[in-house]
């Protein structure tokens, strides 16, 4: 057999392998989740962290699916998920690369792993989910190439329809113009990085630091994790004219190290941060491999000197839900954060512990980074009676809000209970906090929270980049916003360095006396 058509029939069937095994990774299953964006007819299916959308109702009953087994949930809650891009279809080995509508088969395994696609996101659907995709050309080559290879700036006014009316775009293009004839080393300008740099530019000017453009590299690494498990140093990190700690997470290698809530990180590995770093590019930086260091400087407020701290990366696996009993009759219950099935767990150990004669509880949500609305809403409602309101959606001027309400009937909506808050409680956190609050008269004590209350959207665009554009933010039952304010508590008490050292924890012992001269239901 000729050399060259042995290779090719080599290739082809080890392409072919890869394929065919990894079809049965994302197989549609009877029970598994499905979600409807609220106020939409949209429903998805959920696989491994990725949303797969359900185009017809057609498609829908071919699949066996119980219409009765979907779930209606918030835009915040479904932008965690990224979106599936990859199919195939039962029986065939070519894997395809879905937008707008259209399928596009990638012809190579050069092409897919130019891309950077990942075997295992494949995702198996059925005949008439795949003949409902329109057949557009095929992939050869990096995506991010494809409108690269020439950019073509004219001074002439702009015809693209959906260019915005009355502005002017003459400086942006005499710009472009002046650096393409003068700039002293023209051979090495990248236009499409020029093009980059204008849009991260164009966000940046928002004011917003959650709105951000993803270059197609940046875009491929980025993801949202919501399953409890992911790789790093164990810290959510924020931004307050800088990149902060939102909190370290329990028993990881950051808490370990002595990272604390409110430290800002100035430079990783020496690399500096500026006021400009995003939360996005500062992750990048700090997360790696598993047994890796990495090196965080960072300022701490009350010391003047700046501290390091020398990490090594693992594999996290943060818990959820635990409880212990105080005094005669106080249930302390900790919720570390909002991912998994922490509204499952928060349930189970309120009933253990009422089941085991406590009456009143404390819940602590501090340093509770958030996660998952769902789970605030579920928990939420443990508290608030049926119709209460929890929060709400605003998505700005001339738009409607979304309200999510208590489903009723809770373990605890009788059970005298305050919250415990602080710096570190940030976003779900927020939401139930100021829920409670707001809703059932619950007094909060500790420190004013973090202030993340704002819906960031995922939107792909053409180049294979996306932006990281906010849509929306959270308003409390009250009317008060959390993004930015924080929720404030009723009795304010710090817990201090020394508090911590000596072992106190007077947020705790204040929660415990106010919670005891609550009466009884």
């Amino acid at each position: 057999m000729n050399k060259k058509f042995s290779i090719l029939i080599l290739c082809l069937l080890v392409f072919g392998a890869l394929f065919i095994q990894t079809d049965l990774v994302f197989g549609f299953e009877k029970n598994t989740r499905l979600l409807k964006e609220h106020g939409s007819g949209k429903v998805y299916v959920l696989a491994k962290a990725r949303k797969y959308w359900i185009r017809s109702p057609e498609i829908f009953n071919s699949y066996q699916f119980d219409w009765k087994n979907i779930k209606e949930t918030s835009v915040a809650e479904l932008i965690k998920y990224s979106d599936a891009k990859l199919i195939s279809k039962a029986g065939d080995s070519k894997v395809y690369y879905i937008a707008d509508g259209k399928k596009r088969w990638i012809a190579t395994p050069q092409a897919f792993n130019a891309n950077g696609f990942d075997w295992q996101d494949i995702l198996q659907i059925g005949q008439l989910d795949f003949d409902s995709y329109l057949t557009s050309k095929e992939i050869t080559g990096d995506l991010s190439q494809e409108s690269s290879g020439t950019v073509t700036v004219e001074m002439q006014a702009i015809t693209d329809i959906n260019a915005p009316q009355g502005i002017d775009f003459s400086p942006l293009w005499e710009a472009w113009k002046q650096a393409e004839s003068k700039f002293v080393d023209k051979d090495k300008l990248n236009k499409q990085e020029m093009v980059t740099g204008a849009i991260k530019g164009m966000l940046k000017a928002t004011g917003d630091p959650y709105t951000v453009f993803f270059d197609p590299k940046e875009a491929k690494k980025f993801s949202q994790d919501v399953t409890g498990y992911f790789g790093g140093i164990g810290a959510e990190l924020g931004y307050k004219n800088g990149i902060v700690i939102v909190t370290p997470l329990k028993n990881t290698p950051a808490e370990k190290a002595g990272i604390q809530a409110g430290d800002k990180i100035l430079a990783v590995d020496g690399e500096s941060f500026t006021d400009d770093t995003t939360v996005e590019e500062a992750v990048t930086k700090i997360r790696g491999e598993k047994g890796t260091k990495v090196i965080l400087t960072v300022k701490r407020k009350g010391i003047d000197e700046l501290l390091e701290f020398s990490i090594v990366r693992d594999t996290i696996k943060v818990p959820t839900v635990e409880w212990e009993k105080k005094g005669a009759d106080i249930a302390h219950i900790k919720v570390f954060n909002f991912f998994g099935k922490v509204d499952e767990d928060f349930h189970n150990a309120i009933k253990e512990a009422l089941a085991q004669g406590n009456k009143r509880i404390i819940l602590d949500l501090r340093n509770n980074p958030g996660g998952i609305l769902d789970a605030a809403i579920n928990m939420s409602s443990e508290f608030i009676p049926k119709s209460g309101l929890i929060v709400s959606e605003d998505f700005g001027e001339k738009q409607s809000k979304n309200e999510f309400r208590s489903f009723g009937g809770g373990l605890a909506e009788n059970v005298p209970t305050v919250v415990l808050i602080n710096g570190g409680s940030a976003s779900a956190s927020e939401i139930v906090a100021g829920a409670l609050k707001d809703s059932r008269g619950i007094k909060l004590i500790g420190e004013k929270t973090f202030g993340k209350g704002s819906i960031q959207e995922i939107v792909d665009i053409k180049g294979g980049g996306s932006l990281k554009i906010t849509i929306a933010k959270w308003i409390r039952p009250s009317g008060k916003t959390i993004e930015g304010e924080g929720v404030m508590p009723d009795i304010t008490i710090e817990l201090t360095d020394v508090d911590k050292i000596a072992g106190r924890d007077p947020q705790l012992d204040k929660a415990m006396q106010e919670v005891n001269l609550l009466p009884l239901r």
